[in-house]
């Protein structure tokens, strides 16, 4: 799933690729905070009634977006802003539905709402900027799309612009995220009845919860050395673990949240209080251990450094590899102002991530039919009310991860049952005007009638919802194609040579997606390649070296001087010394004369750039090395392995992590049909994904500004596509350096 939010404004400091994914929903949050419009209620009266959505505050001139590739279920384009207790409101709204994953075993299906939008009358010159299927001035009845082949939109499309909403004075909409029952078994799990681990689809930060009584060490077991210094084959040298303090967690169960960012490692524990809240006990980071990991698992699992990878990505093995090492140490607070070392594999240990809704960060169902009134909308769970009634930045948490069930705002077929008690003496709507005047409201922004969807459903905070699926970042089928050029450019020569030309997509251009995508998806979360940046520079890389995804073995390798060592899998895994590195990381064991025997003829090869030395190598050559070698083009689990452990091992992630912007490069093509165009064509240099391309292929001129790399016309044409499917923010200067969401000459694979 790739997912954004609906409005994508730049942060005050002006780089959206630098900003946190915590900062940027702080400051969303900040934008939406009128009391009138908040999840999971709001006051009717003196009264909390449930409010499925939260109210986004936005400038009229502001696109409100597709949240990720969707299809419109119904949606209304009123002509007009209509006027309740003579404040305007309008009633313009879009209904999605979404239909993707979140790992192999994950399906996930919800639905995103934009209502409030702003009406017809205020869209002179921008009416044409909607999907054509929403074009259609009607009102007060919603519309189904008449074509559903014109019903399919796509993340950032825009969907309409914020209008006016009764009682907040600004430009805005309301924004929901629901989902039905059938949808969220799917994917919802309730991490409080898991007793040993959570679902193997992980993502995002891993978390461990431990039982009281637990022994921690002031030092790591098996560091090689006792000096707290993990002596590894890593070329920075050493990395650092510190000393902790001997003891354990006595009357005290731990929960603790472990993330990668970067180059740091940083473990968060939490402690349950006595009133039922959890609450932070302290925090240690590792700085460098995040670009360590190859090393580390290396220093750590020898036999299987495969194995070991994902004892420390994921805190358990999720493939079929395996070690004779099965601890895992990890350093973790424990009590106030002590850290010390636990083995995280032992039994009675709960493994999970996010993927699991871990509880102590406040994931939570409620459901309002095991209520006092599970037919109306009034707010009835005593929890629930003690959060509303609450203060302080804790409880407002909290009421972000609720995800509740009631009854939906926009059917009117039940409203008098709905809101029967606030018709009662003393209650807001006793008068009949009052009651007449709110019912029209409801009138002309109902909607449900047209959904086929059941009257009860479970909303989750919106934005939170979002913040929370970013970092599953897992490709679907269609996605993965996106990332596949629509027409090809590439370079006649090496870096970037004179000829540059524009070729067709083939016919298999982009069939690996649906043959490896899980795979590919896996060896992205074990490896690392879990952002935006690092995804797009894979990307970027792997859609070339593969002919658009098209084939996983090297065209025409067998001529080439290194054959058969020519490349194979989703970077190409090249010449016999790379094959041999990624065996030892997956623990398969070569007997030491065999390996000098390879070695050897492969110098020899290489002096005489010729294959005739390794051709005849390959007489004597075992059979199980043959099929390892053949594996990683034809076995989808080495295709995408051999890649991640080739990215990690060059450090790629590093590169990716330091975001440069694009530079925009005009050319002329070498085709006459395109020349009678008479205008430049353009592509976008980019340093730091060029960085990350030398850095896995031609290391030696990582630092130049036109290495002479093979194909690295066509990488930056496949990065720019990768841009265009994973970022979310403007990236591309036109030829008047006015940042666009596409380059020029773009064409939507769609």
């Amino acid at each position: 799933m790739i997912i954004s939010y609906p409005v994508l404004t730049m942060p005050p400091a002006g780089n959206a690729m630098e900003e946190s994914e915590d900062a940027w929903l702080a400051r969303l949050l900040a934008e939406s905070n009128d009391p009138k419009g908040a999840y999971p209620a709001r006051m009717v009266g003196n009264t909390y009634c449930w409010h499925g959505g939260l109210h986004v505050g936005a400038n009229s001139a502001t696109p409100v977006r597709a949240i990720a590739d969707g299809t419109v279920v119904a949606y209304r384009l009123a002509p007009k802003t209509e006027t309740y207790e003579g404040q305007p409101y309008d009633t313009s709204f879009v209904l999605l539905r979404h239909e993707t994953e979140t790992g192999a075993a994950t399906p996930v299906v919800f639905y995103s709402l934009y209502m409030n939008l702003a009406a017809a009358e205020h869209l002179q010159g921008r009416i044409d900027t909607l999907p054509a299927c929403c074009r259609t001035r009607t009102s007060p009845e919603a519309r189904v799309p008449d074509d559903p082949k014109q019903a399919k939109v796509y993340r950032r499309d825009i969907l309409g612009y914020p209008g006016s909403q009764h009682q907040t004075g600004r430009s805005g909409f309301h924004f929901e995220i629901f989902c039905t029952d059938e949808a969220l078994a799917g994917f919802f799990r309730d991490s409080s009845r898991i007793t040993e681990k959570g679902s193997a689809d992980v993502y995002g930060d891993v978390h461990f919860v431990i039982p009281e009584g637990k022994s921690f060490v002031a030092a790591h077991p098996r560091l090689p050395n006792g000096n707290g210094v993990l002596r590894t084959a890593d070329k920075d040298g050493n990395l650092m673990f510190p000393g902790g303090t001997a003891g354990s967690n006595t009357g005290q169960q731990l929960y603790v949240s472990v993330r990668l960012d970067k180059d740091k490692r940083i473990t968060i524990t939490r402690i349950r209080t006595a009133q039922g809240q959890y609450r932070e006990l302290g925090r240690v980071e590792q700085p460098g251990y995040g670009y360590a990991m190859l090393a580390l698992a290396e220093a750590l699992y020898p036999d299987n450094p495969s194995a070991g990878l994902e004892w420390l990505t994921f805190g358990r093995v999720l493939s079929e590899e395996r070690s004779r090492h099965t601890d895992n140490w990890q350093l973790v607070p424990y009590a106030p102002g002590s850290v010390g070392y636990i083995d995280l594999s032992q039994a009675g240990i709960v493994r999970l991530s996010d993927a699991d809704f871990p509880h102590w960060l406040g994931w939570t169902k409620v459901e309002e039919g095991a209520m006092l009134s599970p037919a109306d909308a009034i707010v009835d769970d005593p929890a629930t009310l003690q959060m509303l009634n609450g203060s302080g930045d804790a409880g407002k948490a909290a009421l972000r991860h609720l995800v509740v069930k009631h009854p939906t705002e926009w059917d009117i077929s039940d409203l008098d049952a709905r809101f029967a008690r606030l018709r009662k003496p003393g209650m807001s709507l006793v008068s009949e005007d009052s009651w007449q005047r709110f019912k029209d409201q409801a009138q002309k922004l109902a909607f449900w009638q047209h959904t086929g969807l059941p009257r009860a459903v479970w909303h989750f905070h919106p934005l939170q919802f979002i913040h929370h699926m970013r970092r599953a970042l897992w490709l679907s089928v269609d996605e993965l194609r996106q990332a596949v050029p629509a027409r090809m450019l590439r370079g006649i020569g090496s870096g970037i040579p004179d000829k540059i030309v524009y070729e067709t997509a083939t016919r298999d251009a982009g069939v690996l997606a649906r043959s490896h995508k899980d795979r590919l998806n896996t060896a992205w979360r074990k490896f690392g390649i879990t952002t935006r940046a690092r995804l797009a520079a894979f990307l970027g890389n792997s859609v070339q070296e593969t002919v658009w995804f098209s084939t996983l073995e090297e065209r025409g390798g067998s001529r080439y001087w290194y054959s058969p060592w020519f490349g194979r899998g989703f970077l190409q895994l090249t010449h016999t010394l790379n094959y041999l590195e990624y065996w030892k990381f997956r623990g398969r064991h070569i007997d030491a004369a065999t390996d000098a025997a390879l070695r050897a003829t492969y110098g020899r090869a290489k002096q005489l750039r010729s294959n005739v030395p390794l051709h005849g190598a390959e007489l004597t050559l075992p059979s199980n090395i043959v099929n390892w070698r053949e594996d990683v083009a034809v076995d989808a689990y080495s295709a995408a392995d051999s890649a991640g452990h080739y990215w990690l091992k060059n450090r790629a992630n590093e590169e990716a992590d330091t975001i440069k912007p694009n530079y925009r490069h005009a050319f002329s093509v070498h085709f006459n049909s395109q020349l009678r165009k008479r205008h430049a064509f353009v592509f976008y240099e980019n340093s730091s994904f060029r960085r990350a391309s030398c850095i896995v292929n031609l290391p030696g001129h990582v630092s130049l500004t036109n290495p002479q790399l093979n194909g690295l016309v066509d990488r930056y044409h496949a990065y720019a596509y990768a841009q265009v499917l994973l970022f979310d923010s403007p990236t591309f200067p036109d030829r008047a350096g006015i940042m666009q969401f596409k380059p020029e000459d773009y064409e939507w694979k769609r």
